[in-house]
């Protein structure tokens, strides 16, 4: 070992570490860390980036812990990397972190959770990790006889970059015992650098029998995943931890961890007891932090409209898991708290945002395939989708029934002023006056407007039930047509066919 403390005893000789050393202001003397202001490049200075340098400049912003600055920044490179965004590169740094990967947090609370590893912690950490000139050469970077693999899948797991990782990290931990210096380097990432080590080191030693547990739940085979479970974990607090933490935190595994868990809990140990006592502050916490509500260690997240959808799914999914009956009365507690706070999001936010929606519909202006409009609609209904959803889940009412019914209207009367030609397109309209209300509506206006019912009806499914979204068919062909209604879906979807297939038609 006394080659590693020497490797890492080195780093310490200089009092400024490259890469993690903190600037401090020279009026105030506070860290720029606590409130800083990023200038962001402009719309144009991001359209001339070339893509190497967008990707490089995302990838940084991903490493950094959640603010105001980093979501601004992501916000300012969003539409580059719609057209330009390449599949994650894979990386000994991004491969060291797969075992532990559903440990990894954007929060950072004053009271870290055992197993629960801040992400910010990451890149100065790995500077660390690797800065010796000891270290193993896997850990530095792919060789001619280990590449990195293609994918992160279970072939992955078996990379020897793990049992160098252990190896490092075994060292690095004796070496920071016997070496003040090198712990104090340490704690200038975190505090609890030294407890997270271990964590580490125990996540990759049991990355092999998480995945197989993971693969159990994910096909419902709960009695071989608590076999496998007890086979592993009873035997050792800090393995325990892990992979408990690690199933209630995986997204592929969080609706199963429920069932789960109560079937660990007829095996009557303290110890699981205990973990899941943890795991229900964990839950809770992270699922706030879905919903952007303010915990006592941070403040509150003011998420647009696509950000809140994409969190309440996972916030009911861990609502789910604190009900478990193993969580106690403290889960019992916790949920409850939780479902209020998803009911006030979802009345607060997320309906207003919808209302706004409704309106803007309503407003926007006609284009020749009015692709704007059924992309706003679609986009509208997957919040209304959403919200139903997870007030479902949450055991609470509808709170988006009325909501529907505005959007259906608004769109039925969108599709009969789309029947009619604008009202500047008709030579004897005088200016101010509306389209006559008995013309008929014109050939080309006409199949323009069905295929935008068509669209409509379809995304309307997920929200109604066919009598309505037949209902809305029928009403909307009358109004496109003029003429009777077909009596089934079958015949609108085939007046649908012929006018695709029809001849465009110009109106005259």
């Amino acid at each position: 070992m006394a080659t590693f403390r020497e490797g890492w005893g080195a780093m310490t000789a200089n009092a400024a570490v490259p890469g993690w050393t903190t600037r401090t202001d020279s009026k105030t003397g506070s860290s720029p860390d606590a409130g800083f202001e990023v200038v962001l490049p402009t719309a144009e200075e991001i359209a001339t980036l070339p893509v190497r340098t967008i990707e490089r400049i995302h990838r940084y912003s991903t490493e950094l812990p959640l603010s105001p600055a980093r979501t601004a920044l992501e916000g300012a490179l969003r539409p580059r990397l719609r057209t330009t965004r390449l599949p994650k590169v894979i990386t000994p740094m991004r491969l060291f972190c797969l075992p532990f990967e559903d440990l990894l947090t954007d929060r950072d609370p004053r009271v870290r959770p055992n197993a629960l590893i801040p992400r910010r912690i990451l890149m100065p950490f790995w500077r660390l990790l690797t800065k010796p000139a000891t270290v193993p050469e896997l850990l530095r970077g792919p060789t001619a006889e280990f590449p990195l693999p293609a994918r992160l899948d279970l072939a992955a797991l078996d990379h020897p970059l793990f049992d160098a990782a252990r190896s490092t990290l075994s060292a690095m931990r004796v070496a920071a015992i016997g070496n003040a210096a090198i712990a104090s380097v340490g704690k200038r990432i975190h505090p609890g650098i030294w407890d997270i080590v271990p964590e580490m080191e125990t996540a990759i030693g049991l990355r092999h029998y998480l995945h197989r547990i993971k693969r159990h739940l994910m096909e419902g085979r709960i009695p071989a995943a608590v076999s496998d479970f007890l086979t592993i974990g009873t035997h050792d607090a800090l393995a325990m931890q892990v992979l408990l933490l690690a199933l209630a935190r995986c997204p592929a595994t969080r609706k199963a961890f429920p069932k789960f868990a109560e079937a660990l809990s007829r095996e009557k140990s303290q110890e699981v007891s205990r973990v899941l006592s943890d795991i229900v502050r964990c839950t809770l916490d992270d699922a706030r932090r879905d919903l952007g509500v303010e915990t006592s260690d941070e403040g509150a997240q003011e998420l647009d409209p696509a950000a809140l959808a994409r969190g309440l799914r996972p916030a009911a999914e861990r609502l789910a898991v604190l009900r478990a009956q193993p969580m106690g009365r403290t889960g019992t507690a916790a949920a409850d708290r939780l479902a209020g706070e998803v009911k006030t999001v979802i009345n607060d936010k997320l309906m207003p945002n919808v209302d706004q929606m409704i309106v803007r519909l309503t407003t926007m202006p006609r284009t020749s395939d009015e692709q704007e409009f059924v992309t706003a609609l679609t986009s509208t209904v997957e919040l209304l989708s959403v919200a139903r959803e997870v007030c479902s889940g949450a055991g609470l009412s509808d709170m988006g029934g009325k909501a529907v019914e505005r959007l259906v209207a608004a769109t039925s009367k969108r599709i009969a002023t789309l029947a009619r030609p604008p009202i500047e397109a008709m030579p004897d309209a005088a200016p101010g006056s509306g389209a006559p209300a008995n013309d008929p509506p014109g050939g080309g206006s006409a199949d323009r407007a069905l295929r935008v019912a068509a669209r409509a009806a379809h995304a309307f499914e997920a929200l109604c039930p066919q009598e309505s979204v037949l209902s809305f068919l029928q009403g909307a062909f009358v109004d496109a047509t003029g003429r009777p209604a077909p009596k089934t879906r079958e015949a609108f979807l085939s007046e649908i066919v012929r006018s695709c297939c029809a001849p465009v038609r110009m109106n005259s």
